[in-house]
């Protein structure tokens, strides 16, 4: 299956009530109900039932559920479309996350799939304010300390690897290993640096079709550093697909906004 197909049919899996086009904040029952379920600590799941599954199997609804368990900033949608790329990978596929910060991204894609999954964090940003430095150190701590527990529960030693440090590091590292990456998913520090120079990095890595997955990107830093990549490389590299959201950050559906590119060649 050609990757076009293979996000088509997996985004086709995907319904919502309140679907990216629409404005939350016009959504003035959502909004009540959604501070009602705060009140009562299930804000999370709450949000969670905006999304329906359609046409899925036993494995993977348990694999949602276990995914709805986990502290994020994202949305289980995007969770499970990780979950479902990385599904398509064999045992000698590879997923490369950077920046897991508790786990999500990656833990979605350790679960139920062959593939190996590699996840990369220095726990520098604080994701939940946006800062581009996290400087309590008690909240670094306390990240780590959640990604560490479950990355333990969920780990098959053989497969899945964590590496605590800055991701141009990594790649230094990602090169004595003689890989090609099938499925590249970033989301770290999202300034234009970050985001232009992530892509430009991990394109030494890439093959001819590599998916590579973007969220945020809604952001205005993050479209333009994306596309400028594309548009610098516009021989090698196609939009699979483009979904922006209403709303930034808060859209019950793909959060921030998403895109999904391939290396055509």
């Amino acid at each position: 299956m050609n990757n076009d197909l293979l996000i088509n049919k997996i985004l086709s899996k995907i319904k919502f009530k309140i679907d990216p086009s629409k404005n939350v904040r016009k959504e003035y029952v959502y909004r009540v109900k959604k501070k009602i379920y705060k009140l009562i600590h299930k804000e999370k799941e709450f949000i969670n039932s905006n999304t329906i599954f359609e046409n899925i199997e036993n494995s993977d609804l348990n694999t949602i559920n276990k995914l709805s368990s986990i502290d994020t900033m994202s949305k289980i949608s995007i969770g499970f479309l990780v979950n479902q790329i990385c599904k398509s990978l064999d045992n000698k596929g590879v997923y490369v996350n950077i920046g897991v910060w508790r786990g999500f991204t990656m833990f979605a894609g350790m679960l139920n799939t062959s593939c190996e999954v590699y996840g990369v964090d220095n726990f520098s940003f604080n994701y939940k304010d946006r800062n581009h430095e996290l400087s309590n150190d008690e909240e670094k701590l306390k990240s780590k300390k959640y990604f560490f527990e479950n990355f333990e529960k969920f780990r098959d030693e053989k497969k899945h690897f964590f590496f605590d440090m800055d991701y141009k590091n990594f790649f230094k590292l990602w090169e004595k290993k003689n890989k090609a990456i099938d499925f590249y998913y970033y989301d770290g520090e999202h300034s234009y640096k970050n985001q232009y120079d992530n892509l430009v990095i991990a394109n030494n890595f890439f093959k001819k079709g590599s998916i590579i997955l973007i969220d945020d990107f809604n952001g205005t830093d993050v479209e333009k550093a994306t596309l400028d990549f594309i548009t610098e490389f516009d021989s090698n590299f196609k939009i699979i697909k483009e979904i922006k959201t209403a709303n930034k950050d808060i859209h019950p559906s793909f959060a921030n906004g998403i895109i999904l590119i391939e290396k055509v060649k």
